[in-house]
């Protein structure tokens, strides 16, 4: 059992047999990737849309979802991000891949045959340098890169390619024209485990929460403030706005540390001074 592993499962009952992972697309997606990065020999089900993995966790179908988070290049996953406040459940594990993004075609095919390209949206974005550079190729959203891949091969039409990793490629038969397309060599997506129920660990050195704070003048720089008096590192701050109140935003926020330190207490604590609303995402491991 890899370690991340070892402390997401830890309050199983039988943490020896396979996990039960939900992933969204199909075999061969970057998501698959993750969960084989944090599980050793997980059981996968694969649903059509990310809404779809958290109700298949949160109706108690499958015990772990795994959903793309941020992505250096292309930034965060908004739609996750808006997921996870509409849902009931918790982080219970992160993890980083690195993303490699190929154009995949048809055996044989040319690049001067290829009329249309298929991918994630993200993906799309993530290779905009590529596209810009060949105009005549017309790029189109697609629900997955493995799924557009898969897509590829099946239309068998020669004019069509898809934005892939080398596994999609060898998983649909196709053949990779170009490979590192993204616009930077760092380009690596944050993954997260969700779950039902939170994981308490003394291994888990990441926390998150979603905060309101008071709508007032200085009321973020005070809560920010409770962290860097108790020497946490913050990690990520991230705003999203909250319907029918216009200009006003709930932030996200990642910091080090475990719910069990004094200085964490602490700091949540001091922070209810300056809030109006909180909710706990979770304490978890990283990899």
């Amino acid at each position: 059992m890899k370690p991340i592993e070892a402390i997401i499962r830890s309050a199983e009952q039988n943490p020896s047999s396979p996990a039960q992972a939900a992933c969204q697309g199909v075999a061969g997606a970057f998501s698959h990737r993750a969960c084989l990065e944090v599980f050793d020999q997980p059981d996968i089900q694969f649903y059509p849309q990310f809404e779809d993995v958290f109700r298949a966790v949160s109706l108690g179908e499958r015990r772990y979802g795994i959903i793309p988070i941020e992505n250096t290049l292309a930034g965060s996953v908004t739609d996750n991000y808006d997921l996870m406040l509409q849902y009931r459940l918790y982080i219970v594990g992160t993890v980083k891949v690195k993303i490699e993004h190929s154009l995949l075609v048809l055996p044989g095919t040319k690049l001067s045959d290829i009329k249309q390209v298929y991918s994630h949206e993200q993906a799309l974005h993530q290779c905009s340098d590529f596209l810009k550079a060949h105009p005549s190729i017309a790029s189109h959203p697609f629900s997955n890169t493995a799924a557009s891949a898969k897509f590829v091969a099946e239309q068998n039409d020669p004019s069509i390619a898809a934005i892939g990793s080398l596994e999609c490629a060898r998983m649909y038969g196709l053949e990779v024209l170009a490979q590192s397309i993204q616009n930077r060599r760092d380009n690596f997506t944050r993954f997260v485990v969700l779950a039902r129920d939170p994981v308490t660990h003394p291994g888990c050195n990441r926390i998150s929460l979603v905060v309101r704070v008071k709508h007032q003048a200085g009321a973020l720089y005070r809560a920010l403030s409770r962290f860097a008096d108790q020497e946490i590192n913050l990690l990520k701050l991230e705003s999203r706005p909250i319907p029918d109140s216009p200009f006003e935003f709930l932030f996200y926020w990642d910091f080090e540390g475990n719910m069990a330190q004094k200085n964490v207490i602490t700091a949540l604590e001091n922070l209810k001074q300056d809030i109006e609303y909180l909710k706990f995402l979770g304490n978890y491991p990283e990899q």
